[in-house]
């Protein structure tokens, strides 16, 4: 077949009309979306992701033209014309030559004429110019194109411009439209004032678009906004009148206006005092722009108003310094904003930590009470209440979805580390959320949080056999004047390394710094470390040294030294004279477990078991509310000391499961249990909180 009859059969089967079809469809699509694109915030190499779509689907609709609209009469055509003639009839040298060309096949097999064979050619000619005019498109919008954000869609704008719009008077009134004035203004000066970000304001929006308009560029005050001016927020308003009450509703969009990012409450107050109203509606918007991409926001069922919100960030500061005028800011931003949770669980958190459980625990209550359906809020509650019930798996599972909102700021950092290592025993998970914040941003002389998550980092490794690691890590710190936390973790790595003299410098460092509490506590740790690695020797040496400066104080021992003296006398199996120091200490110790647990055991070395238990006795009779399993692990640490494994490691896994923590004196860091270290029942324990 020669062009000619090609193009006529096309003709006559339709085929051009069909394909102006596609043609004008595509033309009118663009004339739309050149049209349309912009108001829906696309960017403008959208148009150029639409010709290539368009120039890449016309070969696509040409085969589809031929699948379902030719192919199904040429079949027909085909089927019916071999039909007429086969290989016994033919006579003619034309006839025969036509069965030649055209292959005579059963049905559902393809039949081949020369106009299929055309208008595959004519595909793909034309795939090949679409290719390559795409290929065009693409080098000189996207390969030679330096800035490939012009290739994204729009996103909002990161900077620090804060667009306040004239608030819209729906009151009827134009004497009012004052109203509207103020509102502006008012936002403006605390957005200043308060160097919350650079303010737009609406004269210089409406400067913009006449200056833009003289120049002849087609603008409006939304297309200043998105292509020029590009605020990273727009402060919307409008306020209107109801039985002589003003109400005042306010909303903050996105840079290009698609987006209401948070929608205020109404505010209504008295007609004749409308600043009540703009001075409700400042403290909401300056209390969302200024937390806004922080954790806390995620907990709010509204934004704070900036007042509490300044008192909120004074009282996060304090804590990461570990003050007590934290608690002072919290009930104030509390005072300042009822409704804003997160000092409210902040004051939770303050007593939980320091111990105080039953304030924290009534605390929790009462803010449980009075929490609505917003989920991050009912977490928090819920990751307490598994606190103080201490169910560990639960406290770590809630305080990880809190976590994942904000993982690089240090408080939450820290408290997941803590959470994985010492709640649910999990020293793999911590490298993984100690490196999402860059350690280059701590300041340990000024950040008490950090200098603990070195001390939880530190625990983990040597827990996964990283012995040199953890000494790379912190002996940069072996000299300085405090990171006290570091040194133990330091002191335990160079012990578990066997290098003596680093831990002989390291414990005489502490001692020239006159921190003779500390010393004598580090002394009596390191002794520990040398006993659970089996050197008794090196660990006499400390426990010797220690024990002779405190019988050279003698009478001027404070309580916390002379439970030293008596820990101490204990591990140096002198334990006659532990007898005598505990028996003498117990009326005055605050530690009652504890210390009544050391005088049992000692009892029991001494041959006095009827004492021994009935000292046990009393200790079982100690349990109480918010002990995480105090008492069973005191029981558990006596049977062991006795030789009773079993009984040991049933009141062990009773004390994991109440809650007690994985610290770095307890469990499988228990000089006490290390003979159980290596049976089933005490790995059971280290995992009890593990997922399955």
């Amino acid at each position: 077949m020669n062009f000619k009859a090609f193009i006529k059969e096309c003709h006559e089967k339709e085929v051009f009309k069909n394909l102006s079809i596609y043609l004008v469809s595509s033309w009118v699509l663009i004339q739309v979306f050149s049209e349309i694109y912009e108001p829906f915030g696309l960017p403008k190499i959208s148009m150029t992701y639409l010709l290539l779509v368009l120039l890449i689907g016309f070969p696509f609709y040409i085969y589809l033209l031929w699948r379902y609209r030719l192919k199904p009469e040429e079949t027909r055509l085909s089927r019916r014309e071999g039909l007429k003639v086969s290989s016994k009839d033919a006579t003619s040298g034309e006839e025969i030559k036509g069965l030649k060309k055209r292959k005579i096949h059963l049905p559902g097999v393809h039949f081949y004429s020369p106009f299929q064979k055309m208008y595959f050619t004519a595909l793909f000619v034309i795939s090949l110019i679409a290719l390559f005019s795409a290929s065009l498109i693409v080098k000189a919008n996207f390969i030679n194109q330096e800035d490939m954000s012009a290739f994204t869609f729009p996103e909002e704008p990161d900077n620090d411009r804060i667009a306040v719009l004239p608030f819209e008077n729906n009151t009827t009134d134009p004497n009012l439209d004052v109203i509207g004035n103020m509102a502006v203004d008012w936002i403006m000066h605390g957005i200043t004032q308060n160097k919350v970000g650079q303010v737009i304001s609406p004269q210089i929006v409406k400067d913009y678009t006449n200056v833009l308009k003289a120049a002849v560029v087609p603008s409006e005050e939304n297309g200043v906004l998105k292509e020029y001016l590009r605020p990273s927020k727009v402060v919307t308003g409008t306020y209107y009148l109801q039985n002589g009450r003003l109400l005042l509703q306010s909303s903050v969009m996105d840079g290009n206006m698609n987006k209401t990012l948070v929608s205020f409450e109404q505010i209504e107050c008295d007609a004749e005092s409308p600043l009540d109203c703009i001075e409700k509606v400042k403290q909401r918007v300056l209390g969302y722009l200024g937390s806004k991409g922080k954790a806390i926001m995620g907990l709010e069922e509204t934004p704070p108003n900036f007042k509490a919100y300044k008192l909120w960030l004074e009282s996060d500061a304090l804590q990461q310094l570990q003050s007590s005028d934290q608690l002072t800011y919290i009930n104030e931003a509390i005072a300042a904003d009822s409704s804003f949770f997160k000092p409210k669980i902040d004051r939770v958190a303050y007593y939980y930590n320091r111990d105080e459980f039953a304030i924290a625990d009534s605390l929790l209550r009462v803010l449980s009470a009075e929490t609505g359906t917003k989920r991050e809020q009912l977490n928090m509650i819920q990751h307490y209440e598994a606190c103080f019930k201490g169910d560990n798996r639960t406290a770590y599972k809630t305080y990880k979805e809190e976590y994942n909102m904000a993982p690089k700021e240090i408080e939450m950092n820290l408290s997941m580390m803590v959470l994985a290592l010492q709640f649910v025993n999990l020293p793999q998970a911590v490298d993984t959320i100690y490196t999402a914040i860059d350690k280059d941003v701590f300041d340990l002389d000024n950040c008490i949080s950090c200098e603990y998550r070195y001390f939880v980092k530190g625990m983990a490794d040597l827990e996964l056999g990283n012995i040199d690691g953890t000494i790379e890590m912190l002996k940069p710190y072996a000299r300085t004047a405090g990171q006290e936390w570091i040194k133990e973790v330091l002191m335990k790595a160079y012990v578990l390394k066997g290098d003596h003299e680093a831990v002989n410098d390291l414990m005489e460092h502490i001692r020239l710094l006159g921190r003779v509490d500390y010393w004598q506590l580090m002394m009596l740790k390191t002794g520990l470390e040398y006993l659970k690695t089996g050197n008794k020797a090196e660990a006499g040496k400390y426990f010797q040294r220690v024990s002779s400066f405190q019988e050279l104080k003698g009478d001027q021992l404070s309580q916390s030294e002379r439970q030293l003296q008596a820990e101490t006398a204990f591990y140096m199996e002198e334990y006659p004279r532990s007898q005598t120091l505990l028996e003498d200490l117990l009326p005055d110790s605050e530690d009652q477990i504890t210390m009544s647990t050391f005088l049992a055991m000692s009892y029991l070395k001494n041959g006095e078991e009827e004492k021994a238990r009935d000292v046990m006795l009393k200790v079982s009779g100690m349990r109480s509310k918010y002990q995480f399993g105090e008492v069973d692990y005191s029981l558990a640490r006596y049977y062991a000391f006795g030789g009773e494994e079993k009984k040991a490691l049933e009141y062990l896994l009773q004390a994991v499961a109440a809650g007690k923590r994985f610290t770095s004196t307890t469990f499988q860091n228990d000089y006490l249990f290390q003979p159980l270290r290596s049976t089933q029942e005490f790995r059971k324990i280290l995992t009890f909180w593990h997922e399955g």
